[in-house]
């Protein structure tokens, strides 16, 4: 479909990635990842051509539509929803457009009667009458009612807005599209219908993502940017995660191997360089220093970009064994309800995962909860001797942009020292140049960690935490899994970020349309006992349509061989082109035709067309056996 060919981009002495040169197929699916700022929305930008490289180019066919994902919703505020997800086409947006002019005119000329003509034909070709029908669908696939398709942007929320602008992009079906972060805001049932329209997309898509359940579920092959380079691997995210890990600690054997030489011949000349009757073999050593230095470099490792921020929360005394009380909640916003006399408990030390699809009420809930909104009846309690700290989705309110990062948290952070706050923000991977920095210059992911440094520097022993994995990268969401795993005290989370509550979690309480569910137990567990995990759109069938027991068994069965199966298959990928690049590191060895019989190169050669067959036929089994996955288990 398209090419990149030699892509380097540095920011003054710092390489995000240099030389890369990819091909990139139609109906291929690839994540791209790495550590916040590691120069993914670069590549991305650099692809659409909205910013140069460094060096190096892009080839892409000039008809080729390109589509990318634009988070800038402020512009369309006043715009009707589904007008802002046609102009997603803006040559067919300037047809649509012209014709409404036109006919809101009184009185034709005859060249306008026959423009009218021409632009009933080029709606005609181009699809233009099932625009709205199309734009429609699309926004109901993402969650938004069909009653709302006619008010202003500025009427939804910013998460519903940032649909909006997904629908934009996929209303064009371009062959090319790049999609940064687009699970941001999503609730689960719309990142369960995003992940089957990518899974059946028919160009080519880029999207970067920390979400790993979604980048599994939908990539087929792997960009990873880190230390300096950006390298390719076939397979879903788990494998790229087992194959980087070898290819590391393979480079780190191998510099180590080259170090052990170069010191042993080192101590050959410095024992021997001062007799004369070995100097000629200690300058003969000293050049073989020079030639392992120069091999040595192929294998150097540039500093990951990749790094871990420390959570660490203070537990205060153990609260009562009833932490929290609910009882009849209920909330409306005009005449719109969101919760319904929602009651339940929250006993000390649980950690408890509230889901459910956007609208059902959950952040209402916390910040209820939290004392940030009134409840129009019931009401909420906690227990005794519960002292709670609060992530709210939208943490932005409680940071103040003209202050500095230092200056904030001194003044809300009261009675701690300095050197304490210092130690923290450092956990936080905030340096002592970042800490003098405005806050209103921080990146989202920077912000999210700001919040949690004050968190972490106070006494708490109930953590109240709203989407807090929507602007932290995965070495963050993994640092912060491991913190809640460690934490003494009670929790409950709001959350889309599957991977996140099934490895926290020990209770779900999904809200739903007809009521709450009460699950104790992970979300792992909640899936399997529910038998459809919660981001499926299908309305619960009825008892006479279920599968019996059996048939569900042997459905799992056969999911499971089928996923055995393709993880031996990209296994098998990854050994062929190991064994590829050995042979070909052997024919580009110097003097190879010159030394070798020709019967020797023969069946080096024969060898590399066997390896390469193999991992053709293996790549296609692969495909086939990802499109059989799709088709069976993503509907």
């Amino acid at each position: 479909m398209f090419s990149i060919d030699e892509l380097t981009m540095i920011y003054g002495d710092r390489i995000l990635f240099q030389g890369v040169s990819f091909h990139f197929s139609s109906r291929r699916r690839y994540g791209l990842v790495g550590a916040n700022g590691a120069g993914k929305t670069t590549f991305l930008k650099i692809i659409s051509g909205s910013q140069e490289p460094s060096r190096g180019n892009v080839q892409i066919p000039k008809e080729a539509r390109i589509g990318i994902l634009d988070q800038d919703y402020y512009r369309f505020g006043e715009e009707p929803i589904l007008d802002i997800v046609m102009m997603g086409d803006t040559e067919l947006w300037k047809i649509l457009k012209r014709k409404e002019a036109l006919l809101e005119k009184e009185q034709l000329t005859h060249g306008e009667t026959e423009e009218i003509s021409e632009i009933e034909s080029k709606l005609s070709m181009q699809g233009g009458y099932r625009a709205e029908a199309k734009a429609a669908q699309l926004l109901s696939g993402l969650g938004i009612e069909t009653k709302r398709h006619g008010m202003a942007l500025d009427a939804l929320s910013g998460g519903y807005k940032l649909r909006v602008l997904l629908a934009q992009v996929l209303f064009v079906q371009p062959e090319i599209l790049l999609l940064d972060e687009p699970t941001n805001y999503l609730d689960l049932f719309s990142i369960r219908w995003l992940e089957r329209y990518l899974i059946d997309y028919p160009g080519t898509v880029i999207l970067s993502s920390h979400d790993r359940f979604f980048l599994n579920r939908v990539c087929q092959e792997v960009l990873d940017i880190d230390y300096g380079e950006m390298r390719r691997y076939v397979g879903n995210f788990d494998h790229f995660l087992q194959e980087k890990s070898k290819g590391v600690a393979a480079k780190e054997s191998q510099l180590e191997s080259f170090a052990k030489r170069k010191r042993d011949i080192q101590r050959f000349i410095t024992r021997f360089k001062a007799k004369a009757s070995k100097a000629r073999q200690a300058g003969s050593r000293e050049r073989m220093i020079e030639k392992l230095e120069e091999e040595e470099k192929e294998y150097q490792l540039l500093p990951s970009t990749r790094q871990h921020p420390h959570f660490q929360f203070i537990y205060a005394r153990p609260s009562g064994q009833r932490a929290l009380v609910t009882k009849d909640l209920a909330k409306s916003f005009g005449e719109h309800s969101v919760l319904k006399g929602v009651s339940f408990e929250v006993e000390r030390f649980e950690k408890v995962a509230i889901v459910g699809p956007n609208g059902m009420g959950k952040s209402t809930l916390i910040e209820i909860i939290t004392n940030n909104l009134a409840p129009d009846q019931g009401g909420s309690r906690w227990g005794s001797h519960v002292k709670w700290g609060y992530f709210p989705q939208n943490f932005h309110r409680v940071l103040s942009k003209e202050m500095t990062l230092y200056d904030w948290i001194s003044g809300v952070s009261k009675g701690v020292s300095d050197q304490k706050m210092r130690q923290t923000l450092g956990q936080m991977l905030f340096d002592e140049h970042a800490i003098r920095k405005k806050i209103g210059a921080l990146s989202g992911g920077e912000g999210a960690r700001l919040v949690f440094a004050h968190l972490m520097l106070s006494e708490q022993n109930f953590l109240i935490l709203d989407e807090p994995t929507n602007h932290l990268d995965m070495e963050s969401v993994d640092a912060l899994i491991q913190a809640l795993k460690e934490y003494k005290g009670t929790l409950v989370m709001v959350s889309h970020n599957r991977y996140f509550i099934s490895e926290v979690a020990n209770r779900i309480i999904e809200l739903r349309p007809t009521g709450l569910v009460d699950f104790q137990g992970g979300y792992e567990e909640f899936v399997e006992e529910h038998e459809r995990d919660y981001l499926d759109q299908i309305a619960p069938k009825s008892e006479g349509n279920q599968k019996n027991y059996e048939e569900k068994k042997e459905e799992r069965k056969e999911r499971n061989r089928l996923k055995r199966d393709i993880e031996r298959l990209e296994k098998e990928i990854a050994n062929s082109e190991e064994k590829i690049e050995k042979v070909n590191e052997q024919l580009a060895t110097p003097g190879f035709y010159e030394q070798t019989p020709p019967s020797k190169q023969q069946e080096v050669i024969n060898q590399k067309d066997a390896l390469e067959k193999k991992r053709e036929c293996d790549l296609n089994s692969w495909e086939d056996k990802m499109d059989e996955f799709s088709i069976r288990y993503s509907k």
